[in-house]
């Protein structure tokens, strides 16, 4: 039986690779294929996904982010790229972007998702979003900016998860890094990234104070010299427990 797939997009099987493409996208399902082949053209690589990601200009007006499924922690030292199991995390992932841009929570624009079945319940995963061009994760924009604008940035950053929360979602990896930053005219831009393991259910205070102690202890392990991060930046994310 095929996975439950979004509307506006295309589940496409091909042997032991499975794909999910948004309609009107085809190039995404042609850069998918190439990442199971291992055959992917010249990539810029950016900082973030356990060891970079590429980004690709598949058209003009197409720039999008590969991000392939890399195991982390203990497991990760042993087993980089391989998952177990039936239920494809990238396509759940893709399902999950596709939900919380539903709520109105701002994430780039999920576009596809891949599968490669090595064996049965053993396989490879990628998750290609739009790239948001010239857009920085926070602990990067944090390390290059002035100041006296990190503060701001961190403002953005606290409101993007509140905004998640009043949606009724929680993401279980919050950190500096899961969030992508950019400068505009209007203001400080903020949107969230990495939804793999992000749900939805009744959000409670201590879910709200769960989520800063989770950015308090990314604080503390990206900057534990307090070089960085500003006292407005903390400041800023204490607002993160508030409701409403």
């Amino acid at each position: 039986m095929p996975p439950r797939t979004p509307d506006g997009f295309t589940f496409i099987p091909a042997g032991r690779l499975r794909l999910m493409v948004r309609e009107g996208a085809p190039e995404v399902g042609d850069l998918l294929r190439r990442w199971a082949r291992d055959d992917l053209p010249p990539a810029r690589t950016l900082p973030g996904g356990r060891g970079g990601v590429g980004a690709f200009l598949l058209r003009p007006d197409l720039g999008v982010v590969l991000r392939p499924g890399r195991r982390g922690g203990l497991m990760g030292r042993v087993n980089r790229s391989r998952y177990f199991g039936f239920a494809a995390r990238p396509f759940r992932e893709l399902r999950t972007a596709v939900a919380v841009a539903a709520a109105g929570v701002p994430t780039p624009e999920p576009l596809g998702a891949a599968v490669w079945w090595d064996a049965p319940g053993v396989y490879r995963g990628a998750f290609v979003t739009r790239e948001m061009w010239g857009a920085a994760n926070l602990w990067r924009f944090l390390q290059q900016a002035p100041a006296a604008q990190r503060g701001a940035a961190c403002v953005a950053a606290a409101a993007l998860v509140r905004r998640l929360h009043d949606a009724g979602a929680l993401h279980p990896d919050l950190n500096l890094q899961n969030v992508l930053i950019r400068r505009a005219a209007s203001g400080i831009e903020a949107w969230l990234i990495d939804l793999d393991g992000v749900h939805f259910a009744t959000v409670t205070p201590r879910h709200r104070r769960a989520a800063f102690d989770r950015i308090c202890r990314s604080i503390r392990k990206l900057d534990p010299e307090s070089a960085v991060i500003t006292l407005a930046c903390v400041e800023a994310f204490q607002t993160v427990k508030d409701e409403g």
